[in-house]
C-alpha cells in the first residue's frame, strides 16, 4: 500500500490491520519519510480493515480507512478502496454513544457493516480524555455496555475495539435499551461530562418489541441529540419517535446493510454539524437552565388536578408540564406556560389513573432537569340514584304507550317501572320536575311539569293514572310533547336540562322522524325503551345517539327491572353533561379567531377577548389529520390576545382551540384551522475545492425542506464574461463547474429550487489555477 506524506511536520505513521476473525490486530509504526509498505501473510477470503494516520508526539491525525479481501485460488485481489473520509472540526468535542441493535435479525455477516460504520463516524472526531469520548452499547433482549465513555483515550485503541465488537443475538427491545443509556451511560458515573455536547447514534434493523417514544423523549430532554439509522425492516414511524428534530437531519433508512455506505458520509457530516451547533449553545451558556422546585399536586378529582411549583431561580422563558399516564392507551398531556405562571389546573384526565408529572423550566428550547411527581385521579362515583345535588334542576317527561296491544295487566307493570324511575330523582319546583304523557291514537297529559312538587305526589299520580287504549301514534305524541309540554305555561324552564323517556311495545302507526328531530332541536335528550314487539330501528331513529346508552330493549313487561339501573344512570349522566354545557354557554368564549405571521414552522393565533373578565386562556393545538392524537396546550394570562405556535411541521394543517377560563370553568372553544408553509431556505457550508486551471468543485450542505434540485449561476469577477448557469441532478449537493478560464475568480450563486420557486441565494468566490493540475493525494491498496 502507498500514500502521500502530509505537508505538516510529523514523527511518523501508524498502521492498523484488523480482521473479522480472531486474528491478532497488526499495529505498527513507520518513520515520517516512508510512503509505501507491504502487508503480508493475509488469510484468503477474510475481510480486513486497514487504517493509517500520521502522528507527532501524542497528537494523531484523522485516519483514512480501506478494506480488502485476498481471494483464494488466484492472484486477483478484491480491493475496496478507501472511501472519502469526513472530518469534524478540531473543536468538535462530544460524548458520542452508539446504541447498536445486536438482535438475531441482524445476522453475524451483516454486523461487520455496522462495525465499519461505527469506526467511520467515531474516527471523524479527535479522540481523547479531554476531547471526544466514545461508548458502544449493544442491545437485544437485554442491554450491555461493550465499552464505556471512559475506556479509550487513543483513536487507535478505540478503532481496534470497534473492529473487535462481538455479535450478541436476541430480540429487539429498543425502549429498554434507551432507558439503559439514561440510567448507565449519560450519567456522571458513566463518564458523561456536564456542559459537553451529547450525541446518541441508534442503529436498528427492525421494529422494537417495546415502546420507545417516552424513553427517547427523556433522553432528548437531558440534552442528548439523537440520530437514528434504520436498516431493512426498521419502522419509519418508530425511527421518527426516537430521533431529534428536524427528522430530515436525524433519521436515515436504508433497505440493506451493504447500502449503509451510501448515507454514511451525510450522517457523519450532520453529526459533526450537530456537535458544532451544540457547542455554540453551550458556549453561550443557554443550556444552564435552573429547574423549578417544590412541585405539588392538589385539588385531585376524577378528571382534573391542580399542579403548583416554586419558580426557577434562573432566567427562564417558561415552563413545560407533561402528564404521562401509566396505563397504555391513555392520552398524555403536554402544557406550556409563561415564566410568571406557577400553577395550572389540568383538565380532561382519565379517572382512576396514575400520572407521572414532570415539570421542566425552559430557556428557549433548552429544558432544565425535570422535577417529578406522581398522582392518581379519583374514580367516578356511580349510584343507582341520580346524585345530582340539591340545587340541580331538570325537566323530565315520561311518554308512555297506552295502546290496546299492551293490555291492562302489563300496564300495571309499566306503572311499577315508572315508580322506580321517578324515585331516582330529587323532585321539587326548583329541582327535578316530572311530567307524564300517555298516548295511543291521541296523546293525553296525565300531569304537567308544574303539577306536582314533591316525590310523594308524583308517586301517587304514577300509581293511579288510567289505562286508555287505542292505536300507536308515536309521531303525533312527540309533537304534542314539544308543543304542549316543553312550554313555559306547563312548567318548562329555560337553561335547564330536558329529557324525554319513551316507553312503547310496538311499531308506530304514523310518521315519527320529523317529530323526534324537532324535539332534539330544542335540546331534548330522548331515551327509548322498547318492549316485546317494538322495532329497534324505529327506536334508534327516535333516540339520541349513541344507541348503546339511549336505546333499551326488554323481551317482556316482567323484565323492566333488568334495565332500570342502567337507564337511570344514563339519564343522570345526560343531565350532568347538559348542566356542564349550560354552564359553559354562560361562560363567554373569545371571538374572531385569526392566524397571521405564517411560516413553515410557526404561526400566530389571535383572538378578541369576550365581554367578561377572563381569568386565563388555554390554547390547544394538534395536527388536523390526527383526530385521536394528543393536544399540545399553552396556558396564557387573562390579558393575552395572541400566541405564536412554534416547532410545527411544514405544509401541515393544524386544528387550534382557544378556551376562555373562568373561576366557574372553561368556555366552549373558539376553533379554527391553519396550514404552515413549505419549508425553504438557503444552502449551508458553501465551499470550493478541487481547483484546476479550468474547473473547480462547488459543494454545500443541503437546504431545508423538499428541494427538487439546486441551481447555480457563476460569472467572472472581472466582469468580462457572461453569466453562466448549471443545475444538479436531483438533490446532489456538489457539482464541478468546467470550461472556466485559468487564474480567474468566479462569483458563484447557489439556489435551492422548490415546487413553489427558488430559495434564498448563497454566494462564494472560487479561483482557478495556473498551469497543469497537480495530483495532490493518492491512496492505493
Amino acid at each position: 500500500m502507498s500514500w502521500r506524506r502530509p505537508s505538516a511536520r510529523i514523527q511518523g505513521f501508524r498502521i492498523q490491520v484488523v480482521s473479522d476473525s480472531d486474528e491478532a490486530v497488526r499495529d505498527f509504526t513507520l518513520d515520517a519519510y516512508t510512503s509505501v509498505t507491504s502487508i503480508t501473510d493475509l488469510t484468503p477470503d477474510l475481510d480486513y480493515s486497514v487504517s493509517i494516520n500520521s502522528f507527532d508526539g501524542s497528537e494523531e491525525s484523522i485516519p483514512i480507512f480501506g478494506q480488502l479481501t485476498i481471494q483464494s485460488g488466484n492472484s486477483s485481489d478484491r480491493v475496496r478502496r478507501p472511501t472519502d473520509t469526513v472530518k469534524c472540526s478540531i473543536s468538535a468535542i462530544t460524548d458520542l454513544v452508539f446504541l447498536v441493535d445486536g438482535s438475531w435479525s441482524v445476522g453475524r455477516e451483516n454486523f461487520k457493516h455496522i462495525r465499519s460504520f461505527i469506526a467511520s463516524l467515531a474516527g471523524a472526531f479527535d479522540i481523547g480524555e479531554d476531547k471526544t469520548r466514545v461508548a458502544v452499547v449493544q442491545y437485544s433482549t437485554d442491554t450491555r455496555t461493550e465499552f464505556p465513555l471512559t475506556r479509550y483515550n487513543r483513536r487507535g485503541d478505540l478503532l481496534q475495539a470497534i473492529n473487535s465488537l462481538p455479535y450478541k443475538g436476541g430480540n429487539t427491545m429498543t425502549g429498554d435499551a434507551i432507558d439503559y443509556l439514561l440510567q448507565n451511560i449519560f450519567t456522571e458515573a458513566g463518564g458523561s461530562r456536564k456542559a459537553f455536547p451529547k450525541v446518541a447514534m441508534i442503529i436498528t434493523d427492525g421494529k422494537s418489541q417495546d415502546s420507545v417514544e417516552e424513553y427517547a423523549k427523556r433522553l432528548r430532554n437531558i440534552g442528548v441529540e439523537i440520530f437514528v439509522l434504520g436498516i431493512k425492516g426498521a419502522d419509519e414511524d418508530e425511527l421518527r419517535e426516537m430521533a431529534s428534530m428536524p427528522h430530515s437531519k436525524h433519521v436515515y433508512n436504508v433497505p440493506n446493510f451493504d447500502q449503509i455506505q451510501e448515507v454514511q458520509k451525510k450522517i457523519i457530516g450532520e453529526v459533526c454539524s450537530g456537535v458544532d451547533e451544540q457547542l455554540s449553545v453551550l458556549v453561550s451558556g443557554e443550556e444552564l437552565v435552573e429547574p423549578a422546585s417544590n412541585l405539588q399536586v392538589t385539588e385531585v378529582a376524577s378528571k382534573s388536578m391542580r399542579v403548583t411549583w416554586d419558580p426557577s431561580l434562573g432566567d427562564v422563558t417558561g415552563y413545560k408540564l407533561t402528564l404521562i399516564p401509566m396505563l397504555a392507551g391513555m392520552k398524555r398531556q403536554e402544557l406550556y406556560t409563561g415564566p410568571t405562571h406557577t400553577s395550572i389546573n389540568v383538565r380532561d384526565l382519565s379517572p382512576e389513573t396514575v400520572y407521572e408529572i414532570s415539570l421542566f423550566a425552559l430557556k428557549g428550547l433548552t429544558p432544565s432537569e425535570p422535577i417529578i411527581a406522581t398522582e392518581k385521579t379519583q374514580p367516578v362515583k356511580v349510584s343507582t340514584e341520580c346524585s345530582l345535588g340539591v340545587d340541580v334542576q331538570a325537566d323530565v317527561v315520561l311518554l308512555v304507550d297506552g295502546s290496546y296491544s299492551i293490555g291492562l295487566q302489563n300496564f300495571a307493570k309499566v306503572r311499577a317501572f315508572l315508580e322506580v324511575l321517578v324515585n331516582s330523582f330529587d323532585i321539587g319546583p326548583n329541582k327535578v320536575q316530572i311530567s307524564l304523557v300517555q298516548y295511543s291514537r291521541d296523546p293525553h297529559t296525565e300531569f304537567a311539569l308544574n303539577t306536582h312538587h314533591d316525590i310523594n305526589a308524583v308517586v301517587k299520580a304514577v300509581r293511579t293514572f288510567p289505562y286508555r287504549g287505542g292505536s300507536t301514534n308515536t309521531g303525533k305524541a312527540m309533537k304534542y310533547v314539544k308543543d304542549k309540554i316543553f312550554i313555559a305555561s306547563r312548567g318548562a324552564r329555560q337553561n335547564v336540562p330536558r329529557v324525554m323517556v319513551l316507553i312503547t311495545d310496538g311499531k308506530s302507526s304514523d310518521s315519527f322522524k320529523d317529530a323526534a328531530t324537532n324535539l332534539r332541536n330544542i335540546d331534548v335528550e330522548i331515551f327509548a325503551v322498547g318492549v316485546k314487539d317494538a322495532v329497534r330501528t324505529e327506536l334508534e331513529a327516535i333516540a339520541n345517539p349513541p344507541a348503546d346508552n339511549h336505546v333499551f330493549e326488554v323481551e317482556d313487561f316482567d323484565a323492566f327491572q333488568r334495565i332500570s339501573k342502567e337507564l337511570t344512570q344514563s339519564i343522570c349522566l345526560r343531565i350532568e353533561q347538559e348542566l356542564l354545557n349550560i354552564k359553559k354557554r354562560s361562560l363567554l368564549p373569545p371571538n374572531d379567531l385569526k392566524f397571521s405571521e405564517i411560516t413553515s414552522r410557526s404561526f400566530r393565533t389571535s383572538w378578541t377577548p369576550p365581554a367578561a373578565k377572563v381569568m386565563s386562556y388555554l390554547v390547544r393545538y394538534r395536527k388536523a389529520e390526527d383526530i385521536t392524537g394528543d393536544y399540545i396546550s399553552i396556558a396564557l394570562p387573562g390579558d393575552a390576545t395572541s400566541v405564536v405556535l412554534q416547532h410545527l411541521f411544514p405544509l401541515t394543517a393544524y386544528e387550534v382551540n382557544v378556551f376562555a377560563q373562568y373561576d366557574k370553568g372553561d368556555s366552549f372553544p373558539l376553533s379554527g384551522e391553519e396550514t404552515t408553509l413549505e419549508e425553504q431556505g438557503p444552502v449551508r457550508n458553501l465551499r470550493v475545492s478541487e481547483e484546476t486551471t479550468n474547473s473547480f468543485r462547488v459543494s454545500w450542505r443541503d437546504a431545508p425542506g423538499p428541494v427538487i434540485r439546486y441551481r447555480l449561476s457563476y460569472v467572472p469577477l472581472s466582469g468580462t464574461g457572461e453569466i453562466l448557469e448549471a443545475q444538479t441532478i436531483g438533490t446532489e449537493t456538489s457539482i464541478v463547474l468546467q470550461e472556466l478560464f485559468p487564474i480567474t475568480t468566479y462569483r458563484v450563486s447557489v439556489f435551492a429550487e422548490y415546487s413553489t420557486g427558488l430559495g434564498q441565494e448563497m454566494q462564494i468566490d472560487g479561483t482557478t489555477k495556473e498551469g497543469e493540475p497537480e495530483n495532490l493525494f493518492q491512496n492505493d491498496f
